[in-house]
């Protein structure tokens, strides 16, 4: 009799939905039944966080279509399902002349299980021991109708000028305000920048301190280095006195864009080294700066 109660307890342990994902390897505060585990509205989990992932887009800047076009195919779309892992959180930022104190995430939902078998996302596919392959397609397709229509209208205003560019200033709060819910109480931060990483405020003005020409003819000069920006005591007090603070499982990476004569070639590395050292003086290291492909331009003179 002993022995057959210690057997029933051990089926009913190991057929249960936690114990069929825990064999899968899943992690912490994965959902097991998405019917019981995610707020219905987000599509996130009701206990824990898995990881964020939060795009910061320039909308200072003019993008023509075919900058558009390449932007999309790295925020929107494919990227989406085949980069980031179900449960994880998925946020649209845009800079632009509001304060970024004041601005609000375009959308920030995590990105639902597609319900495919997947060696990359194991828990992708359905866990028949408490799901059904039909509704969890439904609502599947609900998210991914919610994610599509966000990219329709995304850039409908981006080409409305801009009196500033408080790129430092949108970076910092996102990583210290917890209203962006992107602090490091997520197991896994990813913050993706699309821009062409010219601050200008009246604090830094990127255009003075690489000695940017609004001539295409002038030859411009490469930006200084971050050495030089903080021998400034203000800029460097205010560097130092809004550190980013617990940035240990922070990734940044950087899709770079080209504008016209404000990034030329001349300024592209100097620019580049400039950002990844004011990012290393935050304690961020984990960074990845990715250049667009843009034909227009010549590097050779």
């Amino acid at each position: 009799m002993h022995k057959l109660i210690i057997f029933i307890i051990s089926v009913l342990i190991f057929s249960s939905p936690a114990m069929a994902f825990k064999e899968k390897n899943m992690p912490e505060n994965y959902p097991m039944c998405y019917d019981n585990d995610i707020d219905p509205k987000t599509f996130c989990p009701l206990e824990g966080k898995l990881g964020h992932k939060l795009y910061l887009v320039d909308f200072t800047s003019r993008w023509n279509k075919a900058q558009v076009d390449w932007i999309n195919g790295r925020i929107f779309g494919k990227i989406i399902e085949e980069n980031i892992a179900p449960y994880h959180r998925v946020s649209y930022l845009k800079m632009d002349d509001t304060e970024p104190n004041s601005q609000k995430y375009s959308y920030s939902n995590c990105r639902f299980k597609s319900g495919k078998k997947s060696k990359k996302f194991p828990g992708d596919q359905v866990n028949e021991r408490c799901e059904g392959r039909g509704p969890l397609l439904n609502v599947y397709n609900i998210w991914k109708n919610d994610l599509k229509n966000i990219e329709n209208g995304f850039f409908e205003t981006h080409n409305k000028d801009a009196k500033q560019s408080q790129l430092i200033e949108y970076i910092l709060n996102v990583l210290k305000e917890p209203k962006f819910n992107f602090l490091n109480d997520n197991p896994e931060r990813e913050l993706i920048i699309v821009s062409d990483m010219m601050q200008y405020t009246n604090r830094i003005n990127l255009y003075n301190f690489c000695r940017t020409p609004f001539d295409v003819n002038q030859k411009p000069n490469k930006c200084k280095s971050f050495e030089k920006l903080i021998k400034n005591k203000k800029i460097k007090r205010y560097f130092d006195t809004r550190k980013p603070e617990n940035v240990e499982n922070l990734k940044v990476n950087i899709f770079f864009m080209n504008h016209a004569y404000q990034t030329k070639c001349d300024l592209e590395e100097s620019l580049e080294t400039l950002w990844i050292d004011i990012f290393t003086y935050w304690g961020i290291t984990n960074i990845k700066w990715n250049y667009e492909s843009d034909n227009t331009q010549s590097c050779t003179s």
